[in-house]
């Protein structure tokens, strides 16, 4: 009889400092629970990241991915000089055009010039790809 492993998503809360990640567990079940891991990340200087997967290894992809587009939001919020949300609201339209385009279009857009003149389009762009499973080198 073959046995198979229980892959059902789950919420876990990943610790992370400066993109590195610290520690991934499961997120507690009660506020209370969910409050103390605040406080000790609070204490330890650390960014929590909650997330959803099917264990820790892609909680923790997941949450540097998520990282990875928080600090693109903020480095064009400061470089634009906008507010956070409005930098959000840029970043959810260039990530609805990027999957819009073919896979022959996003990989027409993947340049360098992009990179350099819309960072935040193109970081759109190679989530896009990724997320689809398309090559993302030029």
């Amino acid at each position: 009889m073959p046995v198979t492993l229980d892959k059902a998503p789950r919420s876990f809360t990943v610790a992370m400092d400066g993109g590195t990640v610290h520690g991934v567990t499961l997120t507690p079940n009660t506020e209370e629970g969910r409050e103390l891991l605040s406080i000790e990340a609070t204490v330890d200087c650390l960014d929590l990241f909650q997330v959803t997967a099917i264990d820790g290894y892609a909680a923790s992809l997941r949450a540097i991915a998520a990282h990875d587009r928080a600090t693109a939001i903020e480095d064009y919020m400061e470089r634009i000089g906008i507010s956070y949300g409005a930098a959000r609201t840029v970043y959810r339209d260039c990530r609805t055009w990027a999957r819009a385009l073919t896979p022959q279009g996003r990989a027409s857009w993947l340049s360098n010039s992009l990179k350099s003149y819309a960072p935040l389009k193109h970081f759109a762009l190679i989530e896009a790809m990724r997320e689809f499973g398309e090559s993302t080198t030029a």
